[in-house]
């Protein structure tokens, strides 16, 4: 049996680990955040941590060819009825393209993409708590800033591209959690189970 693919996107601080955590948890999904994997380099200090922090502290992405070799071994590392879960991955259109190929390669699909969003001053908000919390580096306002301008530069445009697939789904996350996992739990059950 193949097993259930979502996509979670938006911009920085719009919600997306936390409720990729809460989906996982609640519907038996592997979470798959490139962002974790890479902060796991980075603390190991490993060559690709250590070329992860020096783009992350800049505010830039991390080449397409470099995040879409650490997806794969993960993808890889799971059996193929196994649920999965993309956590801000795809960030760019190439990396959507080249998903989809190895997805259709390997007779998988992309189910559901769930679009977060909230107005830029909730984000940076929620920018400056995190950062005061979990202290990353790459939770400063001048950061953050050059984060949101190439996730519009780059990423937003992964909205219209799954739109045209017929599998977007858009949620505002300028709620509470609580509030915002209720209605992302009813479209994962009307449209997946």
């Amino acid at each position: 049996m193949r097993g259930l693919n979502i996509i979670m996107i938006g911009p920085p601080c719009s919600g997306k680990g936390t409720h990729s955590k809460l989906i996982a948890d609640n519907f038996n999904f592997q979470h798959i955040s490139t962002g974790e994997i890479f902060r796991e380099e980075i603390s190991k200090k490993t060559a690709l941590g250590v070329l992860a922090q020096s783009l992350i502290d800049h505010g830039n992405l991390i080449p397409d060819s470099v995040t879409m070799k650490v997806l794969y071994k993960k993808v890889k590392s799971f059996e193929t009825d196994t649920n999965l879960l993309f956590d801000g991955v795809p960030r760019t259109l190439p990396q959507a393209e080249i998903l989809d190929k190895f997805i259709k390669k390997h007779n998988l699909k992309i189910d559901l993409v769930i679009f977060l969003f909230s107005p830029e001053d909730v984000l940076v908000h929620r920018m400056i708590k995190r950062s005061q919390k979990e202290n990353r580096a790459d939770d400063t306002l001048s950061s953050f800033k050059k984060r949101i301008k190439v996730y519009y530069e780059q990423t937003h445009i992964l909205k219209d591209y799954y739109q045209k697939q017929g599998i977007l789904s858009e949620v505002s996350t300028d709620a509470p959690i609580e509030d915002v996992a209720k209605i992302i739990s009813k479209i994962i059950k009307d449209k997946l189970l």
